[in-house]
């Protein structure tokens, strides 16, 4: 348990904000965008340390919720808005940068990415709510 409260700061906020409104694939990418690849979690890792976090009383048990249906595909706009929450000052040019670096496709399916179209993911984004200004 040691470990896990060690590493909380990069999880639990990101598990409280949105779970369970999105799926846990989704929290998961959103969960590992700011770490490094020796700090990431996997799925199942990341739903044992939150079932112990329940089971101990610092998460409500909410967030085990199942994630209800997406009316509309919203994970490249969480992805974009967790690497801006993560830092930002960002330009959406290091931003296009990270996204080629996930090997994340565009919304349509290129492996480029252009600042204007992170522009209109990070909009999106604060429409869903996902990001404050």
């Amino acid at each position: 348990m040691e470990r896990l409260n060690e590493t909380a700061q990069d999880w639990v906020p990101h598990v409280r904000r949105l779970r369970p409104d999105m799926a846990w694939e989704d929290v998961l990418r959103i969960v590992n965008a700011p770490l490094p690849e020796a700090r990431r979690w996997t799925q199942s890792r990341l739903r044992r340390a939150v079932k112990a976090y329940v089971r101990d009383g610092f998460l409500s048990e909410a967030v085990l919720g199942r994630a209800g249906r997406r009316e509309t595909d919203d994970r490249l706009p969480a992805i974009v808005a967790a690497i801006k929450g993560a830092d930002p000052d960002i330009t959406l040019q290091a931003i296009c940068v990270r996204l080629e670096a996930m090997r994340e496709r565009t919304p349509r399916g290129r492996t480029s990415w252009q600042p204007s179209s992170v522009k209109m993911l990070l909009e999106r984004a604060q429409r869903l709510g996902l990001l404050s200004k």
